[in-house]
């Protein structure tokens, strides 16, 4: 799909890094999903190899500066790893400014990036489309009784799974968020909400089976997918777990949570899978490169596979992000996986039309 032939350009490279915030007292938790100060280095170093000149744009104060003074004219292309911090579409705000300003940009636009931060807003689209994901009802941040509404009991059945509507990187996930009986929903929605007060709160059939990161490269038709991630959770004694925390997730040193980024592509269940990730992933705009998590309904070979949620950008710390693990699992390189979201991003603004917008930009 990606030739690998591209221009050297100007790029510039846009993310928040967790060691500016912490330095600002914001706790690990909180700064979960920002980049690491390796990751931005690992991904700056990498595109100069490739030969293009990068300027880095240390989060969305910092491009506000930028463009203020005009300083995107001399940008051919914004490299995005911004996930935000403030707001429930956080993740579309530097998309939005680089949009509002005429400036090329990696990834989704603004709208998708607002839809996909929305676990509930992404349900209700995949659902309208009929791509399977699990039965869902939100509880309201308002809603001073942490119950669920009673149209939905005839829907939604025991075991639930529990988590915040706007968050990722499984913040907020632990043993508490699967609720086995109708007695564990309060006091499992009241944890929630002391950790994410004024968050709604997405309520959904648990599902049983594995659970995939799907990585893809490309836009629409172009799209293809470039390697799978499975996790699984397992006790001491060796028997499976039902699912894995953040902090089980974040530490390299669990041996308790098994990790294969090479997961055999032949596979029928994976093959499903893929085929359900790349779909949603059109259905929802998404572009140049992400990953679409899924989990199957149930451990048996006719198990249906349900989006879990879309990720439209997506981390890329070598060696350890899904996305860039999984690539160079089946044979991708990390310069490749680069060169080719670059290309991808220049399919949509070639550079004489980049060159004509820069020279007209007021």
């Amino acid at each position: 799909m990606m030739n690998g032939d591209v221009p050297r350009l100007r790029i510039a490279l846009i993310a928040e890094q967790q060691s500016a915030y912490r330095k600002q007292g914001y706790s690990v938790e909180e700064c979960a999903a920002l980049t690491h100060d390796g990751e931005v280095q690992g991904v700056m170093s990498t595109l100069e190899k490739l030969g293009h000149h990068v300027t880095l744009v240390p989060g969305i104060q910092s491009l506000v500066k930028h463009l203020a003074v005009g300083a995107n004219k001399d940008w051919d292309l914004a490299f995005n790893m911004s996930q935000g911090f403030h707001g429930v579409s956080r993740e579309s705000q530097v998309p939005a400014l680089l949009e509002a300003y005429q400036t090329p940009h990696t990834f989704a636009d603004a709208a998708t990036m607002a839809l996909c931060q929305s676990k509930a807003n992404t349900k209700i689209t995949l659902a309208h489309h009929n791509i399977p994901t699990a039965p869902f009802a939100v509880i309201s941040a308002k809603e001073k009784d942490p119950s669920l509404p009673e149209f939905t009991t005839s829907v939604l059945n025991y075991p639930l799974f529990i988590k915040p509507v706007t968050e990722g990187s499984s913040k907020g996930i632990d043993g508490f968020n699967k609720v086995n009986e109708p007695a564990e929903l309060k006091p499992a929605v009241q944890t929630l909400r002391s950790y994410f007060p004024g968050q709604d709160i997405l309520v959904e059939s648990f599902l049983s089976g594995r659970e995939l990161s799907v990585s893809i490269l490309g836009t629409g038709t172009l799209s293809q997918v470039i390697g799978v991630t499975e996790f699984y959770w397992q006790k001491s004694d060796a028997t499976k777990h039902d699912f894995a925390s953040r902090q089980s997730k974040a530490s390299s040193g669990d041996e308790r949570l098994v990790r294969n980024d090479a997961v055999a592509m032949d596979d029928p269940q994976v093959q499903a899978a893929c085929q359900v990730a790349l779909d949603a992933w059109n259905v929802c705009g998404c572009r140049d490169a992400g990953r679409v998590d899924i989990r199957f309904d149930a451990e048996t070979p006719d198990a249906i596979p349900n989006v879990l949620e879309i990720n439209p950008i997506s981390g890329l710390l070598r060696g350890h992000s899904p996305l860039p693990a999984s690539a160079e699992g089946n044979g991708m390189s990390f310069e490749a996986l680069l060169a080719a979201i670059i290309e991808s991003a220049l399919q949509r603004t070639p550079l004489e039309t980049r060159s004509a917008v820069r020279t007209s930009n007021i």
